[in-house]
C-alpha cells in the first residue's frame, strides 16, 4: 500500500510540474556598427580602395579636381542594399558602378542637394566614385543591409531593372532626383470583373506622373498625373490587348534618361526583357516632377485588383478616342482630381437621349452630351450643372444623330482665388449614370433648340412635350404655314411649379426674327395661349421659356400645341 501511494504522489508531481518552458526565439541581430576608415591614395579607377559594406570614410578632394574610387565588397552571390550618403561637401558628386564598372547612377551633393542614395542594389561588389573640385573634405557613409521586399532598389529606371510589385502590397520608393524614373513590374491574374486600383502617396514638392506600359515591349498605354497624391481607379487590365489602348500615342520603349549633368537617372539603353509575355500585367513607371527630387521623403505605391460592378467604367477614358462603351447604365469614380470619364453611345438612327447622373458625395458633377466630330473636336449638344455635391444632374431630352455620340462626366468648374479649376474628386463614392434612348418622331423636344438656327422644324398640327431645364433654358420650334391656312391657336397648359411664357416669331430670311405675338398673362402657374392668330404664308417659330428665367424643372414637362 505504501508503494502505491508513493507512485501516485510521483505522478501528481509530474502533472503539476508540466513541460519545461520553451526558450524565447532569438531576435535578429542588430547590424554591426560601421567601420571608420581614412581615404588612402592612390585610389583611382584601376586601384580602387577596398572598404567593407558598412563603413564611414573620411577623405579629401585635391585641387584642381580629384576622383576617389572605392570598392565595396559583398559575399559571393549575395546582394546588399546600400544606403550611401556624401556629407560635408560644398559641390561634389557620388557615382555608383556595378561589379564590372558599368555606371549605374550619379547624384549631386552640396548646395541644397543632400547627396543621398537611399537603397542601391550591390551584387557581389560595386564601385563608388567621389568627384569634385578641390580642395574640400568629405565624409562618405556606406551602410549595407539585407534588401527589404517592400522597398525599391536603385537603379530601376529601365524595364530590365524594374522592381517587382506584388498586387495589394505597398512598396516604398523615393524620387532620387528631378529626372528619376522608378519602374515597377506588376504581374496580374485578373478575373473577368476585375479592375486595377493604383495609389501613390504624396511627397511635398513633387507632382507625381504615372505611365502604364505593356509588359511585352514597354510601349506606352496610358499616362496619369496628380498634383500631390495620385489615385487611379477602374484601370482596365486589358490595355495591352489592342495596339491603341491608352490615353496617348504609343511611345518607343525607353527606360533610361540620358546624362543630364549633375543627375543621371541611369543608362541610355532603354531595353526591355526579351520574351516578356503580352498582357497579364503592366510596367508602372513613376516620376516625381520637382526641382531637386526628394530622396529623403519616401512615397508608397500600391496596385491592387478590385472587383467592380458589371457596368463599371474602364480607365483610361479621358478622351473620346478611348471612351467606355455605354449601355443603359454605368458606374464610375471621379479620381484623380481633374478626371474626365467619356462614354460612347451608339444609335442606328436619330434619337432622343435622356440621361440622369447621381452625384458623388464629395464633388460637384457636370453632365454633358456631345455629337461625334468626324475626326474633328466633338460638338457640344447639351450640358448641365444645376445641383451640388450629392445632388443629381439630369438632361431630359437631347437629340443625337445616327452613329456614335458621347456622354461626359466630370467635376464641375469652380472658382478658387480668382481662377476657374476642375479639381474635384471622390475616391470612395461612385457615381451612377443611367441613359435611355427614344425615337425622334417629333413628339418630344430635343436639345439644343435654344435659338432659331438649332430649332427643329415641325409640321402643323404640332403637339410636342418638353422641359424648361436647365435654368435659363429656352425651347424654340419652327413651323411653316401654307397659303390660305386658317388662323392658328397656340396653347401652353399650366405646369406645376413652373411659370411659362409664349412668344411667336415671324422668320424673314437673313433678317432677325420679328416678335408678332406673346403671352404671359398669368403670373405663376397658369395656361398661356394665343388664339386665332391670322398668319400669312411663310415660316414661323414659337418660343417657350420662363419669364426672367426664374423657374425650371427637369421632371415637370410642358405640352405645347399649335394648330
Amino acid at each position: 500500500m505504501r508503494r502505491a501511494w508513493l507512485v501516485a504522489a510521483l505522478l501528481c508531481a509530474c502533472r503539476e510540474q508540466g513541460a519545461a518552458p520553451v526558450p524565447p526565439a532569438e531576435s535578429p541581430a542588430a547590424p554591426a556598427p560601421p567601420e571608420r576608415i581614412r581615404e588612402q591614395e592612390p585610389n583611382d579607377f584601376q586601384r580602387a580602395q577596398q572598404i567593407p559594406a558598412r563603413a564611414v570614410v573620411t577623405g579629401s578632394l585635391e585641387a584642381p579636381r580629384d576622383d576617389d574610387w572605392f570598392r565595396v565588397g559583398v559575399p559571393a552571390g549575395k546582394t546588399l542594399a546600400l544606403r550611401i550618403e556624401l556629407k560635408l561637401v560644398r559641390d561634389a558628386s557620388i557615382e555608383a558602378y556595378d561589379r564590372d564598372r558599368n555606371r549605374l547612377l550619379r547624384v549631386h551633393a552640396g548646395g541644397g542637394d543632400p547627396g543621398i542614395i537611399p537603397a542601391l542594389a550591390c551584387l557581389e561588389a560595386c564601385f563608388l566614385k567621389v568627384s569634385g573640385a578641390g580642395p574640400q573634405d568629405y565624409e562618405l557613409a556606406v551602410l549595407g543591409a539585407e534588401p527589404r521586399p517592400d522597398e525599391e532598389l536603385e537603379p530601376n529606371d529601365r524595364a530590365v531593372d524594374a522592381t517587382p510589385l506584388q498586387p495589394g502590397k505597398p512598396m516604398r520608393g523615393t524620387y532620387l532626383s528631378a529626372d528619376d524614373e522608378d519602374w515597377y513590374r506588376l504581374e496580374l491574374k485578373p478575373s473577368a470583373m476585375d479592375a486595377l486600383r493604383i495609389e501613390v502617396t504624396a511627397v511635398a514638392g513633387a507632382r507625381p506622373e504615372l505611365e502604364v506600359r505593356a509588359l511585352a515591349d514597354a510601349s506606352l498605354l496610358a499616362t496619369f498625373r496628380g498634383t500631390d497624391e495620385l489615385l487611379v481607379r477602374d484601370l482596365s487590365v486589358h490595355l495591352a490587348d489592342s495596339r491603341d489602348g491608352g490615353l496617348v500615342d504609343q511611345g518607343v520603349a525607353d527606360g533610361g534618361a540620358t546624362d543630364g549633368g549633375d543627375v543621371d537617372g541611369g543608362l541610355t539603353d532603354g531595353g526591355f526583357p526579351a520574351g516578356a509575355a503580352a498582357g497579364g500585367g503592366y510596367y508602372l513607371v513613376l516620376k516625381g516632377h520637382s526641382r531637386r527630387g526628394a530622396p529623403l521623403t519616401p512615397y508608397t505605391i500600391t496596385a491592387a485588383l478590385e472587383a467592380g460592378a458589371p457596368d463599371l467604367e474602364i480607365e483610361p477614358n479621358d478622351d473620346p478616342q478611348h471612351a467606355t462603351s455605354l449601355g443603359d447604365t454605368a458606374t464610375g469614380y471621379i479620381a484623380p482630381a481633374g478626371d474626365q470619364d467619356w462614354y460612347r453611345i451608339h444609335s442606328d438612327g436619330p434619337a432622343i437621349l435622356h440621361a440622369e447622373l447621381t452625384g458623388a458625395d464629395r464633388t460637384d458633377l457636370e453632365l454633358a452630351v456631345y455629337a461625334d466630330g468626324g475626326g474633328e473636336k466633338p460638338r457640344l449638344l447639351a450640358r448641365v450643372n444645376e445641383g451640388g455635391p450629392r445632388e443629381p444632374e439630369v438632361l431630359p431630352a437631347v437629340g443625337i444623330p445616327a452613329g456614335d455620340s458621347y456622354v461626359l462626366v466630370q467635376a464641375a468648374a469652380r472658382q478658387l482665388e480668382g481662377k476657374w479649376v476642375r479639381d474635384g474628386e471622390d475616391r470612395q463614392t461612385p457615381y451612377r449614370l443611367a441613359v435611355q434612348l427614344f425615337a425622334d418622331d417629333g413628339s418630344t423636344e430635343r436639345e439644343p433648340n435654344d435659338e432659331v438656327a438649332t430649332a427643329p422644324v415641325l409640321a402643323l398640327p404640332i403637339q410636342v412635350k418638353g422641359w424648361i431645364w436647365p435654368r435659363k433654358d429656352v425651347d424654340v420650334f419652327r413651323f411653316h404655314v401654307g397659303a390660305g391656312h386658317a388662323p392658328v391657336n397656340l396653347v401652353l397648359p399650366a405646369v406645376r411649379g413652373v411659370d411659362l411664357q409664349l412668344r411667336l416669331y415671324q422668320l424673314r430670311g437673313e433678317r432677325p426674327p420679328e416678335v408678332i405675338g406673346s403671352s404671359d398673362a398669368r403670373r405663376g402657374e397658369g395656361e398661356e395661349k394665343l388664339i386665332a392668330v391670322p398668319l400669312k404664308e411663310g415660316d414661323y417659330a414659337v418660343e417657350v421659356s420662363s419669364p426672367r428665367n426664374k423657374d425650371a424643372s427637369a421632371t415637370q414637362a410642358y405640352a405645347l400645341t399649335v394648330q
